[in-house]
Formats: C-alpha cells, structure tokens, sequence
C-alpha cells in the first residue's frame, strides 16, 4: 500500500473559540509596547521563597504583579459602556490559557483568576496548579474556572456556524458587567522560553482591552549601577486598546509594571 506523504490532523472544537477571538477582535485599534525587562531580582526572590518552603511559579507572581499594578491604574482595563461612558473595576479579573490534553491534543484553555489584586501569589499558584490537575472530558471542562455555562449550552454553541457565535459573543460583551463575569478585564499569556533565541509574543487579536505577553527569558549583558552584569531578561509585550486608552496613561501603567518586576516589594 503506497504511503500518503501527508497526515490528516482532527481539529480540536476547543479552538473554535480562539478563532473566534481573532475575528470579536478585528474592529479593536490596537496599541503595542515591546519591553525588555531585568527580571534578575526577581528569580533571586522566588527562588528564596522556595528554599524557605513556599512554592510559587514565575506566571504566579507576574499575575500578582500585574493585578497590582493594574488596581493602580484601573484606566488600563476600563471596558466601554454605552455611548460615552467606560467603567474601570477596583478588582482586576485576570485570564490566562492553560494547556491541556483534548482528544489527544495539547490545546490552551481559558482559566479565570478573580481579584488578583486581593490574593497571595501563593494562592495563585494553587489555582494554576489545580487547573492543571483538573480532568477535561468534554465541552464542559473546556472552560476551567467556575462553571459559567452548562455542558449542553457550551455543546450548542460548538455546533453553530461562526456568524452566529460571534453574534452571541456581541451580546455578551456589550455588557461590561457580563463581560467581566465570563473573560476578565486583562489576558495574561505566557510561552515559557528560555535560552539563547529571545523573542517577543505579538498577540494579533484578543477580547481583552489590556493582554500582557511574557516571551522567552535569556541572559544578556546588562548595565546595573554603572557596570556590566550578565542579567536574566524577560521580553514583555503590552497590548491596549486604543479605543479606550492613550499614550500617557499607558506609559504610566508600563513604568509601574516594569519597576515593581525589577524591584520585588518596592513601594507603591
């Protein structure tokens, strides 16, 4: 029997929400910052909390310190509310994929972490570590946090054509209460390199007005108090909405997230 010089790959239903994510968010105006940031402190102080017996990953900590900072400047994940009104939450409700197995395949699934801002990194952690322990069987795990939706709903929307789910994704985010509720305020997005080939994630789309992207971590020359020092950096990515936010506001936010990462505990 002759051998096909080609696989037919099955593709996950869970990746039609992401596909539809792409097309919610063409009308958005995007505004990008690529960042280099030291994040040697920082790995120094977690690797210390590990020694004194406290577990907590580096995608736990950033998310603490972005739901700090964000609380700070709630302007940055305000969502659009009518015609001339935006609402910034205190809390901040951050989004993160998880990848899983379904059907054999390694997907990302959308885990919801609330009050980021009024949590430990410790128990975010926990709950990152729980979401990946969590059995996925059918559609109605494709979602990690607290179920919002029932497993015959989610079954129903997997099944219609995309010009009807994203007729269900405008009315669900037309309201920013809802919007929150089901997605968050910010999108968190991680790959998790590290070596000797950095690089930026330059998200193209999302339902999030403010997504925060850590690339790959490399070592690089760097200068600190007037001398070279071989230092860990980390390439960020920060995406706004433009629609809603503007340059100074935007740089404030960046300038607080950049120096409370280089500086662990540095004050407000």
């Amino acid at each position: 029997m002759k051998q096909l010089d080609h696989l037919f790959i099955d593709y996950p239903v869970s990746r039609l929400a992401t596909t539809d994510v792409g097309r919610f968010g063409l009308k958005k105006h995007y505004m990008f910052g690529l960042f280099e940031v030291d994040i040697t402190v920082a790995r120094q102080h977690l690797r210390q909390l590990r020694r004194d017996g406290q577990g907590i990953s580096f995608t736990a900590w950033m998310i603490k310190t972005i739901g700090d900072c964000v609380a700070r400047n709630p302007l940055v994940h305000a969502l659009q509310w009518k015609k001339h009104t935006l609402i910034a939450f205190h809390d901040v409700d951050i989004a993160i994929p998880v990848e899983r197995i379904v059907d054999g395949k390694g997907v990302p699934l959308p885990l919801l972490i609330k009050q980021t801002n009024l949590r430990t990194a410790h128990d975010i952690h926990h709950e990152i570590q729980e979401a990946l322990q969590k059995r996925v069987s059918d559609e109605k795990d494709f979602i990690l946090s607290e179920h919002t939706f029932s497993k015959a709903s989610l079954r129903a929307y997997y099944s219609v054509p995309q010009a009807i789910r994203l007729f269900i994704w405008r009315r669900l985010f037309s309201n920013p209460f809802r919007t929150r509720r089901h997605s968050g305020t910010v999108m968190v997005t991680t790959v998790n390199a590290i070596g000797n080939s950095p690089g930026w994630i330059l998200p193209s789309r999302t339902i999030h007005n403010l997504a925060v992207s850590l690339g790959s971590i490399s070592k690089k020359p760097w200068v600190v108090g007037g001398e070279l020092a071989v230092r860990d950096i980390l390439n960020l990515t920060v995406t706004f909405n433009h629609d809603v936010i503007d340059g100074v506001p935007a740089r404030r936010f960046v300038q607080d997230l950049i120096r409370h990462i280089e500086c662990p505990g540095a004050n407000n």
